[in-house]
């Protein structure tokens, strides 16, 4: 398991380290927080080439290597400014052994270190390569529904009609969870007129469950997914979908954060679950808006790959698992539904937690 290496290296580093600290303090006289900073700059390369060697070796290394240890260094070095101020403030204001209060401000650095090295000095992201896809490509947009009959009537021909305006060749397919309100009837009925599939569950199983599904059913080189109640705009596909298509994205999505990005008539507690829940994601992905529904990705980034989202966050799913290295995000001002209830509540909130945790050991894991 790659953080057991990382520990057990990072444990091998902390022994060197407290040999020298013990060396430089007690014998040379140095003071013990100017030994500490040589011991853990000594650490930090040690570390480095061991990392180099045996934690990442199975990532392929671009560049030069001194480039990744400089990188490896900055990184570090924050990390050393934590476990110095943490050695000094566990010493002097708790009366900690110096050498008990280093291995303490170690331990709380470890998982700073860990997780952003994982992902800017050897990001598995980095050294991925997929395949281009060619000039007219099949673009395939799957819809989970649920009682969306006042929708999907009018989001279907609306999209289609993007597609032709655009020059776009696409498919729909739209995944219906037995909706008791005549949904899946509703788009059935349109499949006479559009390059659709309907695809109709047997009882109500959850959204990303229903966007696997589909997964499974497109035929398109690129895949989207959106959601049926106008809250993604169908007249941004085209924006969405030209950068992967001119093959200068294998992922892009609609982005609420970034610059031009924006809410409509949220109220301020669900602006705030929002933010905190943006923020638990942090660590695994550098998308900006890692709970948006509104995505589309080249195909085979997910080819091998095994989703299981728990709860409605495919879009997190696939950021996390999915094989890319190009990702653009294309600003999009998110608005309430038009029509229907809204499906969120405690029980999804405390099914992305869930999910959080799975990605997570996903991550470490990987």
């Amino acid at each position: 398991m790659r953080i057991g290496k990382f520990a057990l290296v990072g444990l091998t580093g902390l022994i060197v380290g407290e040999t020298l600290l013990y060396i430089f303090t007690e014998f040379f006289g140095i003071f013990y927080v100017f030994s500490g900073i040589i011991a853990v700059e000594f650490c930090v390369v040690f570390n480095f080439f061991m990392h180099e060697r045996w934690t990442f070796i199975d990532r392929e290394k671009k560049g030069r290597w001194f480039k990744r240890l400089l990188k490896y260094n900055v990184i570090s070095l924050v990390g050393m400014a934590m476990n110095i101020t943490l050695l000094f403030a566990f010493t002097e204001f708790l009366g900690i052994h110096y050498l008990i209060s280093n291995i303490l401000a170690a331990l709380v650095v470890f998982n700073w270190n860990y997780f952003i090295n994982l992902k800017k000095t050897w990001g598995y992201d980095k050294y991925i390569k997929t395949p281009r896809v060619h000039k007219n490509p099949l673009v395939s947009i799957v819809i989970p529904t649920y009682n969306e009959k006042e929708n999907i009537g009018v989001l279907i021909p609306e999209i289609f009609g993007v597609f032709k305006k655009s020059g776009i060749r696409g498919e729909v397919v739209v995944v219906d969870d037995n909706s008791p309100d005549g949904t899946g009837e509703i788009a059935e009925k349109m499949k006479a007129k559009y390059r659709m599939k309907v695809i109709h569950r047997k009882t109500k199983l959850g959204l990303s469950s229903a966007v696997v599904e589909g997964f499974e059913k497109v035929q398109g080189d690129i895949i989207g997914v959106m959601d049926s109640d106008f809250s993604h705009p169908p007249e941004l596909i085209p924006d969405i979908v030209k950068p992967i298509i001119s093959n200068q994205a294998d992922l892009t999505v609609g982005s609420r954060y970034v610059k031009g990005g924006g809410i409509k008539e949220w109220p301020f507690k669900r602006k705030i679950i929002s933010r905190g829940a943006r923020l638990l994601a942090k660590l695994l992905t550098t998308v900006k808006d890692p709970l948006s529904g509104f995505f589309f990705f080249k195909r085979d980034i997910i080819k091998n790959k095994v989703l299981k989202p728990h709860g409605y966050k495919i879009g997190l799913e696939i950021f996390v698992k999915g094989e890319y290295s190009k990702i653009r995000e294309i600003p999009y001002t998110f608005v309430n539904r038009r029509a229907g209830k809204s499906k969120l509540g405690p029980k999804e909130d405390m099914n992305y937690l869930k999910h959080l945790v799975k990605l997570y050991w996903y991550k470490v894991n990987r």
